[in-house]
């Protein structure tokens, strides 16, 4: 079987976890095709060969499908018998469209951002459409099974959450932390979003404690960067460190955190059933985490008791936060990271071979 995996972005690292996971799983006959937004550069990896299918500029969805056509042609043309891994809604309803054999993976629902009911009840109807043709359709969350399928869940359908790269298979997890209580050190991690939720908290924790910090790592586009150095600019306590580079950077820069902040905006449906890969980057480096009330990841933080539920469109929330931290508590989240096993954090070789055994 040849498996050809499709991405919407070439330095994505959850594709790139998750091709490695195939080829360590005995996955050899591959090939990977991804367009380019032209961020996150430094994310380009070494040990993958990725064809280019050009940039992919913001714009419509049907112009985006007709991209898709007509750069994917080519390739179902070249490749009859081979199976296509596709990333995103959009990539594989484009394939089912060619009638190939595809897996299907869907890491956000984001037609759960429509503002029109109607909308989101057709792109939901399409998603499951797609799910049903696909040989295997993989879900990052729970969250997102709950919502499609509720206790109904078709046997082609699978749950992998965002897990760390098995490049972390033979690390060690870090030593407890030293926190100094008057001089925390907070940080966002990923690509740069969520702008009044950071804003809103910055502004509460400068109030609190001047000596607190908030970093910042990550890429985005020309609003976020804009947004980005304003903030620097207004608050001497906020440092932005540029692009990372994961699994690489992610070492050293858990290393400078205290408390991750992943207190996302849940406006949008789709934060609010998602399970990001920041609650097993955190866990993995015993890192707290803060997360946004009201979701299924506060759901999964609070059973496991690694981190803390605050509502950034709250300020109230936000001052109660910082009025009821203590020592005490840092130390019994960062337990609670280190009971969690290090085998429950990484991408799991065995998941992966069960699918390929379904859509050899």
């Amino acid at each position: 079987m040849k498996l050809i995996f499709l991405q919407n972005s070439a330095t994505q690292p959850r594709c790139h976890k998750r091709f490695r996971s195939f080829v360590a799983a005995g996955c050899r006959n591959t090939e990977v095709y991804s367009f380019n937004r032209n961020w996150y550069n430094v994310n380009l990896p070494d040990d993958i060969t990725i064809h280019s299918l050009g940039e992919l500029r913001p714009g419509s969805y049907l112009n985006r499908l007709l991209l898709y056509i007509k750069k994917l042609r080519p390739i179902f043309k070249q490749n009859r018998d081979a199976v296509f891994y596709c990333y995103g809604q959009d990539m594989a309803f484009v394939t089912s469209l060619f009638g190939k054999k595809y897996v299907y993976e869907e890491s956000d629902i984001m037609y759960l951002e429509y503002k029109s009911q109607f909308m989101r009840n057709m792109m939901k109807k399409l998603d499951l459409f797609i799910q049903r043709r696909a040989l295997a359709s993989i879900l990052t969350s729970q969250g997102f099974v709950d919502y499609l399928y509720g206790n109904k869940v078709p046997d082609n359908v699978f749950v992998l959450p965002n897990k760390l790269d098995g490049y972390f298979s033979d690390k060690e997890r870090p030593q407890r932390k030293v926190y100094d209580m008057g001089a925390l050190k907070f940080a966002f991690i990923g690509l740069l979003r969520y702008e009044k939720m950071i804003s809103a908290f910055i502004h509460v924790m400068v109030e609190k404690n001047p000596k607190h910090e908030f970093h910042i790592w990550g890429d985005g586009g020309e609003n976020q960067k804009r947004w980005e150095k304003e903030i620097c600019d207004n608050y001497p306590q906020v440092h932005y460190h540029g692009p990372f580079r994961n699994p690489l950077d992610l070492h050293s820069i858990y290393g400078q955190v205290d408390i991750n902040f992943v207190c996302y905006d849940t406006n949008g449906g789709n934060e609010r059933i998602a399970e990001p890969n920041k609650l097993y980057e955190s866990t993995f480096f015993n890192t707290p985490i803060m997360v946004s009330p009201n979701t299924y990841l506060a759901k999964v933080v609070q059973e496991r008791g690694n981190g803390f539920i605050v509502d950034c469109h709250s300020e109230k929330s936000i001052k109660q936060f910082f009025d009821e931290l203590t020592a005490d508590a840092i130390d019994e989240k960062v337990a609670a990271c280190e009971s969690i096993a290090k085998s429950q954090l990484i991408d799991n070789v065995d998941d992966i071979r069960k699918i390929i055994g379904i859509i050899s």
